[in-house]
């Protein structure tokens, strides 16, 4: 990081705590939410939709890590998916998937270059070297092909029990992004190995899928991973939340599978958990959304300036203060489980919608700049889930009415499910 970027993201971060503008209407008036839900299996912590038998319908998957326990155990955790198949009528038929343990991260790519989608699964808590797994479409059935990272390969940064013994698995993977890295035509994958403080580069190949593991160092807890092209030059970059060490790290790639560590900045809160990239201001530039989980409810925006550049930022604090954003720092209300930018109104602006643990809610940003000058403004509408904590959050058509509906992860006290909001 060169001392010229240095100073000028210092100054940002100086006039940005001013750059708040998310308005606090609390209507509900986009979606509507259906009483019914849909059980699926315990603690799931992603959620993918995607149509993956062609009748134009989208299935639900989820990913049921279930409760970790110690890595040394027959089993230390749950290794299944939820697949909920869609019916008339929005019914839904659950079948189960089997994965490595603790299903943690989902990608719907097109791994194996046939017609239909594939479902790419990454397992935190791996004790048997079932670290990804590729479930090829073949319409009619879901075929598990299992990957391994080597642990020998990589170190354990991360707790230890009392007599030094690693409590989680080695590299712990907690996130997944696929692309095309290296033009070769088949899709890469690289996921975020938050144990061992490394990103794993996995290559497509023409007949295993993925090629063998490379490793690239990252220190900091690197927790959820972008592939997109951040710079401009055709080539996909990485952008990473640094959980342990509050940063956002930037990686260049290269167009051949390498990548190159070129900054590090503050995510301007503790614990950065989610990012996502999108245009948000719609100056033709990717920008940065990146939540925080556990000690702040914030999102923050980074503004992509060009170069690599993310100088400039707002700041997003959903809890509520009456005395003002000093108080709202200090207060956890809704404890941000994931992140999720989309139009989500149809106006062609990206919207942001956080699943809230803590609160039991759903809060949707609504982007209401009409020109794209910062900071961004923002309205608000608030979904609750009574005895319930969203954990995960998607987009897709479930009603059929050519306009984005929400689904959301839930842990609740009477069962695991999915429940939706649809657009009106």
């Amino acid at each position: 990081m060169n001392s010229i970027a240095s100073r000028a993201r210092q100054w940002a971060v100086g006039i940005s705590a001013l750059a708040f503008a998310a308005t606090a209407a609390y209507g509900a008036d986009t979606f509507r939410k259906p009483a019914r839900t849909y059980p699926v299996g315990p603690h799931p912590c992603a959620i993918v939709a995607q149509d993956l038998n062609g009748d134009g319908k989208p299935e639900i998957v989820t990913a049921d890590r279930g409760t970790l326990v110690n890595p040394r155990q027959e089993k230390p955790a749950n290794d299944e998916l939820s697949l909920l198949v869609a019916g008339e009528d929005l019914t839904y038929t659950r079948q189960t998937l089997r994965s490595g343990f603790a299903p943690y991260c989902i990608v719907v790519a097109n791994i194996d270059g046939r017609k239909a989608p594939d479902l790419v699964v990454g397992s935190f808590h791996a004790a048997r070297n079932r670290n990804i797994t590729v479930f090829r479409n073949l319409i009619d059935n879901l075929v598990p092909v299992y990957f391994s990272v080597p642990d020998n390969r990589v170190g354990y940064e991360r707790m230890a029990d009392e007599d030094g013994r690693p409590i989680f698995t080695k590299p712990g993977i907690t996130s997944l992004a696929v692309g095309h890295v290296d033009h070769d035509g088949y899709r890469d994958v690289v996921a975020t190995g938050w144990a061992s403080d490394v990103l794993v580069y996995l290559p497509g190949h023409a007949e295993d899928l993925l090629g063998p593991p490379r490793f690239i160092p990252a220190a900091g807890g690197p927790r959820d991973v972008e592939l997109a092209d951040l710079d401009g030059d055709g080539e996909l970059d990485l952008a990473v939340t640094l959980y342990s060490v509050n940063e956002v790290g930037i990686w260049k790639g290269d167009g051949t599978g390498s990548f190159a560590e070129v900054d590090r900045f503050s995510s301007r809160d503790s614990l950065p958990h989610k990012i996502e990239v999108s245009d948000i201001n719609r100056d033709g530039k990717p920008d940065l959304a990146v939540s925080h989980c556990y000690a702040g409810d914030s999102i923050v925006l980074f503004f992509g300036e060009g170069g690599l550049r993310f100088s400039v930022s707002q700041e997003i604090l959903l809890a509520d203060a009456d005395d003002g954003r000093a108080a709202a720092r200090q207060v956890l209300e809704h404890e941000i489980r994931d992140v999720l930018v989309e139009d989500l109104n149809g106006d062609g602006k990206p919207d942001i919608a956080a699943a809230c643990a803590a609160s039991g809610k759903v809060i949707v940003l609504f982007n209401e700049s009409s020109d794209g000058a910062l900071p961004l403004a923002f309205r608000r509408e608030t979904y609750s889930f009574d005895g319930a904590a969203p954990q995960a959050l998607c987009t897709a058509d479930f009603d059929g009415n050519e306009k984005p509906d929400l689904a959301v992860a839930l842990w609740g006290t009477g069962g695991d499910a999915v429940a939706l909001l649809l657009a009106r």
